[in-house]
């Protein structure tokens, strides 16, 4: 048989995303998604467990395989996944205790250890990067300082991309993406650091070896085709992350284009040279899948979670509705939001439900609405939930901007972006057009991608996305509504400012009387 089929998967905060891309005919022929739980057990805490990671891998697999006789002609395998996750992984490949994500927040005195042992500049100079809690070493050093016996008994320190090609093929590796969020990968030369691990206080030898996004790190092995249904022998590739492979299935792949990338939380991704050395560390920098490009990256999270937390939280009654009508509860959603006019009726929210990523970095932060009266309704609300991620991404777009990049547009990829309600927001919000493509999930089709380069399928990454990506419509901002906006974005900036040492003590508080939800 010809084996002109790959398979991408790409592991998010929330769920599993796979699909299946037919190389000949530059078509995805087959998709699977399944869920997988957060662990919210203290205020500060986000954890999940690594056999979920792969549990959902395994059902997402099997649901794209049921959709056709598929398996013998998948050629190979790609997986991307979340970052800044510190999963700690045994000798025989079995987790020592769930991972600590991006979310959690617990690691701040391990930052300023990190701060006095080594300094920011160090940090800087090497990974590119700022001390913040989202990084895997602050998380390593809790580990090691509270649970000292699980930390000896680490063999090696694993990405939830890195974690499932393991399970895949029984290698223990890293892609050079996942590797750039680790302070010890020299983000410039694309290697480990030993000298600067052990200042940190990691042994180097609890990294594993780094890889090309699409170099083949091993194969299917039969224990792990058993479980998914895939054949023994199919090539698997070291994957990416899951914003620099969904940079790759959007078609974002030249230095001076950017995207925004919307789920449970956000990205924005602006394309740089590698050599290209940005004093600038509220926004993040790791290597795109693409050797020689570097992905300037402000996270954002509680983005696509905060309209989330509002069905889980408020929205019963409209989770019924939508229900029983066949409809996506997030289109009712829009429906009910268009009811109020730009600007929420005064109404702001800060997107900070658990801390804030860049360009703030506090891990005490909280959510905030502002500017309630008693004639604010329940489509304000809505409205201004959106407006304030709208609002988050503004901020880092300034400050993008202001160190020299050049954004001409934005290319949109992610749930929340297939809202042309608020895609509207956030071009009138940020004063920039922005760009929808055909691509339903970038991610999983930037990794399907890596996996046709490794198995000799496409010359280069590039090739085939001529084919594969169209573009399917513009935004063009409203300047008298963006002017608007930028009104009430200066009160919005204030109202963080002002509430900086209030958010510290809340937080204090919260560890105080354990007033964490748990899960």
């Amino acid at each position: 048989m010809s084996r002109h089929l790959t398979l991408g998967i790409d592991i998010g905060t929330s769920s599993v995303k796979a699909r299946i891309l037919n190389t000949a005919t530059n078509q995805v022929v087959a998709a699977g998604q399944q869920a997988h739980p957060l662990i919210l057990s203290k205020p500060g805490y986000a954890e999940q467990e690594g056999d979920s990671y792969w549990n959902a891998v395994v059902s997402a697999i099997r649901q794209c395989l049921a959709c056709g006789d598929f398996a013998n002609d998948i050629a190979g395998v790609g997986i991307s996944g979340l970052v800044g996750v510190a999963l700690p992984i045994d000798t025989n490949g079995k987790p020592i205790r769930p991972g600590m994500i991006w979310m959690d927040a617990r690691a701040e005195e391990e930052c300023e250890d990190i701060r006095r042992s080594v300094g920011e500049k160090a940090i800087n100079d090497n990974n590119g990067n700022r001390i913040a809690c989202w990084f895997v070493e602050p998380k390593a050093l809790w580990m090691k300082k509270h649970e000292p016996e699980l930390f000896e008994k680490t063999y090696k320190f694993l990405s939830p991309a890195g974690y499932c090609t393991y399970r895949l093929s029984s290698a223990f590796t890293i892609n050079k993406g996942d590797a750039g969020l680790f302070y010890p990968y020299n983000y410039q030369e694309g290697e480990w650091n030993p000298e600067l691990a052990e200042k940190i206080g990691i042994p180097i030898d609890k990294y594993p070896k780094i890889y090309n996004s699409d170099d083949v790190i091993g194969t299917v092995t039969e224990r792990a085709a058993q479980e998914t249904g895939l054949r023994k022998g199919t090539v698997v590739v070291a994957g990416g992350t899951d914003i620099s492979s969904a940079a790759l299935g959007c078609g974002v792949t030249k230095a001076g284009q950017a995207y925004y990338s919307m789920g449970t939380g956000s990205n924005l991704g602006i394309m740089i040279p590698t050599e290209d050395r940005k004093d600038e560390y509220r926004i993040l920098k790791w290597p795109h899948v693409l050797n020689g490009l570097t992905m300037f990256d402000a996270p954002m999270a509680f983005t696509g979670a905060s309209l989330n937390w509002y069905r889980d939280t408020f929205a019963e009654h409209e989770v019924l509705m939508a229900k029983q009508a066949g409809l996506n509860v997030f289109s009712l959603f829009d429906k009910y939001a268009s009811a109020s006019d730009p600007g929420a009726g005064g109404l702001l929210y800060l997107p900070y439900m658990g801390n804030t990523l860049s360009p703030n970095w506090n891990p005490s932060s909280k959510g905030i609405f502002f500017g309630a009266s008693i004639g604010t309704t329940k489509a304000d609300w809505l409205r201004a939930l959106m407006e304030g991620v709208a609002f988050d991404l503004f901020s880092n777009i300034k400050i993008a901007l202001a160190s020299g990049a050049k954004i001409d547009k934005l290319t949109l990829n992610g749930g929340p972006t297939k809202s042309s309600f608020w895609n509207r927001i956030t071009a009138d919000v940020t004063g920039i057009p922005l760009e929808t493509t055909n691509v339903d999930e970038a991610a999983p089709l930037g990794d399907a991608i890596l996996a046709a380069k490794g198995a000799g399928i496409y010359q280069s990454l590039t090739e085939p996305l001529s084919h594969l990506v169209k573009v399917t419509g513009s935004i063009e901002p409203d300047p008298a509504v963006h002017e608007m906006y930028m009104d009430f974005y200066t009160i919005w900036e204030r109202v963080y400012q002002n509430l900086k040492s209030e958010l510290d003590d809340h937080h204090k508080l919260l560890f105080k009387y354990n007033m964490g939800k748990k899960s």
